[in-house]
């Protein structure tokens, strides 16, 4: 299968990384952008660059879009000549797959909502419309972690607590790692064993309730109930609750923009 990816920033390089770690050969992924030093950066990584669009999507039989939401009506216009009977995956939050479709009606046009992650094939895509489901699509954003199809509200809903969820988890990752250098852990195995613990919890969570994990750690008058303790004198859940709810409403006013 051949790939073209459109915008070679943090999201469009995460995903060719990711892409390349499936073993999909990096010659078989033609990459454009509108700034040199990305697709300086993207051929040095071994990656087809292309100066033209119409060049990178003209062989392609999945075209991803992975271009700032103000920029993918340009980024569309400037290859849509070349995608009749193409699958077109956008992967930009907020862009309407209504409004993608007037731009290339012959195309099959799919929305994506990848997280970071997906550089290590580790991300969570959701995928839009359910209704249409695409084995290509699939295939594609399944080598880069688990996928699910859902329709275009869900998918609205997932750019907040998916695609968004690793920086505020990087923040509480970095909490416990400031905390564990202050009490003297060295660096490098404090980052290595808070990184671990993150992964296996997260993994232990896809099979157990949170109350499961937490009470079999928990022991009476022991270290870890009074860490959980300290999270409600102190308000701290209560706090990072509202920070979402809050977050989250601004996020749908964005959406009704």
């Amino acid at each position: 299968m051949e790939i073209a990816i459109v915008g070679f920033g943090r999201m469009g390089k995460a995903i060719a990384l990711g892409l390349s770690r499936a073993g999909i050969d990096r010659r078989s992924i033609a990459v454009h952008d509108v700034l040199s030093e990305a697709l300086e950066e993207a051929s040095r990584l071994g990656f087809k660059t292309c100066e033209n669009p119409s060049s990178a999507v003209r062989q392609a039989d999945v075209v991803i879009v992975a271009v700032k939401p103000g920029d993918v009506e340009r980024a569309i216009k400037s290859f849509a000549e070349e995608v009749s009977g193409k699958v077109v995956v956008s992967v930009a939050a907020l862009v309407k797959l209504k409004t993608i479709e007037n731009l290339v009606p012959r195309a099959s046009v799919y929305r994506a909502m990848p997280n970071i992650a997906v550089e290590v094939n580790k991300g969570f895509i959701a995928l839009a419309p359910v209704e249409r489901k695409s084995n290509d699509v699939e295939r594609v954003f399944r080598a880069l972690g688990e996928v699910a199809w859902v329709n275009e509200k869900v998918l609205d809903m997932l750019t907040f607590f998916s695609a968004s969820t690793p920086a505020v988890v990087a923040e509480l990752y970095d909490a416990f790692l400031l905390s564990a250098l202050r009490a003297g852990v060295p660096y490098h195995i404090a980052k290595k064993a808070l990184a671990v613990v993150f992964q296996g919890v997260g993994a232990l969570l896809e099979l157990r309730e949170v109350s499961s994990v937490r009470d079999s750690v928990v022991t009476p008058g022991g270290v870890t109930i009074r860490v959980i303790e300290k999270l409600y004198t102190y308000g701290a859940k209560q706090k990072l609750v509202e920070v979402l709810r809050d977050a989250y409403e601004e996020y749908e006013q964005m959406l009704s923009n």
